[in-house]
């Protein structure tokens, strides 16, 4: 009984958040636009801030990382449009991340690497 209590607790926990703080390389592609950012991470607990920049310009961007699960958003103009771009990825053993790109009417797909 004690080993079954004692499974289910640990079940009960929520999975440890990774530490992705720092400077990632993040390469993909959506809408056939290539994504070429620098993404400036800065965690506390679960939940993500910084910045991801081009040479052009630099976007807040905010979100969270559950045990290997990692989801950020940020604001951008195309067109003259404001989009909201969403990040959906998952560390790999490696270190690196890899997942989706969404906006309203796209999908595409992204890696990225710490530098």
């Amino acid at each position: 009984m004690k080993t079954l209590l004692a499974a289910l607790a640990l079940f009960a926990l929520p999975l440890a958040a990774a530490d992705i703080s720092g400077a990632w390389k993040v390469e993909g592609d959506i809408a056939d636009v290539h994504v070429n950012r620098v993404c400036t991470i800065k965690q506390a607990g679960a939940k993500l801030t910084g910045a991801c920049k081009n040479p052009s310009n630099e976007l807040a961007m905010t979100g969270e990382v559950n045990g290997d699960k990692v989801t950020w958003t940020y604001d951008s103009d195309y067109q003259g449009q404001k989009v909201t771009l969403v990040y959906k990825g998952t560390l790999g053993p490696d270190g690196a991340m890899k997942g989706t790109i969404a906006t309203e009417g796209a999908e595409g797909s992204f890696t990225a690497k710490k530098q």
